[in-house]
């Protein structure tokens, strides 16, 4: 699809004090304005955020009640499960409570399920809670899941099982009318940031809500902010905006990493993969880290990564980051293979509104890669279904102009289960139902469109002439980091004198060229195999990001090019 480049509409005036009033370039202003951080106090905020600004816990309206279950738990050595998602969000969250119950010293207590999602589904299972009851226990805690869980949490109740749910997908509704304590954003009545959430973030707030509780009682306790490295792994995997409360925890998690504070596995994982730790950024979480931590629960094998954000042996960190990169492998091969298929079989149609794919025993764990590829390359509502002899499982990704839960619960009585956010979901239905699923899907997008796809829309933040701007007013855009949903690497429309330009990587598939500055020279790179090596002035949209290899320590990524 065409995209139609249009600069972002801001107040220049009130930019134009806050440059003057912070002594920052004036592009980092109009930037900040464009975002709604438009008060010299905001900007400080947003620039120098720090861990007392964040929401206090207790905002949860339940939180009083599930902080005072888990800690006297804690005090009497109960048993205590813990129920996860199998990506890299419930996986954190898991990672987050058990690590804090073990450093309260209570880690024989714990039983821990982080489910294959091939052989369980999604979401808290009769089979742990009996697994939880044989052993005596009388606490579930679901991290990243159990908020759709209605009869397994009526279920437990019945056992005398009490159940903390942790949780931020979306919900039916009415909430889990049997659960002990809820903890969910959408429970959150006030205006605050919180409401954003990961579940990694909702389980931190939990941990340190107990803290509380349990300083009460005088025990010597471990410090919440010391499992912010983990948080910013399920913060930046699940996508959740990076503002307010996220951006927080991110920011301050990421400094854990860069000062060798983080956990022991992620350490090692980091070295295996080459990553400068100092120099670590929101994007290396994104594009680097994330994706192996994923990798183990496409593997079918989530709880690999698992234990290693709980490990503390070194050799035991060191196989575990060895199996992970093994499955990472198979993840990237894996996609390829389907997307091969679906391209063979010809599934993608230019005239549709919408993709719904399947084939037999594609692996389930890798769905989510191939409709997120093929969204990217499309720009449509996609669904990639893995069809077995009894059940048929799916994984769909949208666009920000549609809803796609939305669009599920219309569909709701040809499912036998789904959930997700609005960009992201997956569904589960019998084999014989897909084919009248693909063609309701089809139509359902087509009349929540209205008969037309809307046209995209690319705003770039600021113009700027690169021989006017000097190397160091550009470098303070890395201020704005972390980048991610919500607040994304700045986009510039760019003019500029390509002075070098050349092809580099192992396939020479990278372009990289080199472009004047008012006292210096940036890169710019770009990963569109379609662009040949060329000299003279260009025009073009660009993102600065950070760079390891960079002298300067950014470089722009390009997006599109006018020469």
């Amino acid at each position: 699809m065409k995209k139609i480049w249009r600069k972002k509409v801001i107040n220049q005036k009130l930019a134009k004090e806050i440059a003057v009033n912070l002594n920052i370039p004036n592009f980092l202003a109009e930037i900040l304005v464009g975002r709604s951080i438009d008060t010299p106090s905001k900007v400080e905020k947003f620039l120098n955020p720090k861990i007392e600004h964040a929401e206090n816990p207790y905002i949860f309206p339940d939180m009083k009640k599930a902080s005072q279950r888990l800690a006297e738990a804690i005090m009497k050595g109960e048993i205590i499960g813990i129920f996860s998602d199998a990506d890299a969000d419930g996986i954190t969250a898991a990672a987050i409570i058990s690590n804090f119950i073990k450093d309260c010293g209570a880690e024989k207590n714990l039983i821990v399920r982080v489910p294959s999602r091939d052989k369980e589904g999604y979401g808290l299972t009769k089979d742990f809670i009996e697994e939880v009851r044989k052993k005596g226990g009388k606490l579930i805690i679901t991290a990243d899941c159990g908020i759709r869980n209605h009869e397994e949490i009526k279920y437990a109740k019945i056992l005398g099982i009490d159940v903390i749910v942790c949780d931020h997908h979306h919900a039916d509704y009415y909430l889990p009318q049997d659960a002990y304590a809820i903890l969910h954003p959408i429970t959150i009545s006030e205006e605050s940031s919180a409401k954003f959430l990961s579940g990694a973030g909702v389980s931190f707030e939990l941990v340190a809500a107990t803290r509380n509780e349990l300083k009460k009682a005088g025990k010597e306790l471990p410090r919440p902010r010391n499992y912010l490295d983990i948080v910013s792994i399920g913060t930046i995997g699940d996508m959740v905006p990076l503002i307010g409360d996220n951006r927080i925890f991110v920011k301050h998690g990421i400094e854990n990493i860069r000062n060798g504070n983080g956990r022991l596995g992620l350490n090692t994982l980091i070295q295996k993969i080459n990553i400068k730790k100092e120099k670590i950024t929101s994007q290396d979480i994104q594009m680097r880290i994330v994706p192996r931590i994923n990798s183990s629960g496409r593997a079918g094998r989530p709880e690999v990564s698992f234990r290693l954000l709980v490990e503390e042996d070194i050799r035991e960190t060191e196989k575990i980051s060895n199996e992970i990169e093994i499955m990472n492998s198979w993840r990237k091969e894996a996609v390829q293979n389907i997307l091969e298929e679906i391209e063979f079989y010809g599934f993608i149609d230019e005239f549709s509104f919408s993709c719904v794919a399947w084939g037999k025993d594609w692996h389930e764990g890798v769905l989510g890669l191939v409709a997120a590829k093929i969204l990217e390359k499309t720009g449509k509502p996609t669904c990639v279904i893995s069809v077995r002899e009894d059940i048929a499982r799916g994984s769909l990704r949208s666009p920000e102009f549609l809803n796609i839960m939305g669009v599920l619960d219309k569909l709701s009585h040809l499912l036998l289960k789904y959930g997700g956010h609005s960009q992201a979901a997956g569904i589960a239905l019998l084999p014989e139902k897909v084919q009248e699923f693909a063609e309701s899907f089809e139509s359902e997008v087509k009349k929540s469109l209205k008969n037309s796809i809307p046209q995209i829309i690319l705003e770039f933040d600021q113009y700027l002439n690169l021989e006017n701007v000097k190397l160091a007013e550009l470098s303070q855009v890395l201020l704005l980091e972390p980048f991610g949903e919500g607040n994304p690497n700045p986009i510039f429309f760019a003019e500029g004198e390509i002075v070098e330009s050349r092809l580099v990587g192992k396939d020479e598939n990278i372009l990289k060229m080199l472009a004047k500055t008012k006292d210096g020279f940036v890169e710019i790179v770009s990963f569109n195999n379609k662009i040949e090596p060329f000299l003279g002035r260009a025009k073009f949209l660009a993102k600065i990001r950070s760079s390891h290899w960079s002298d300067i320590g950014f470089e722009f990524e390009l997006i599109e090019i006018q020469k």
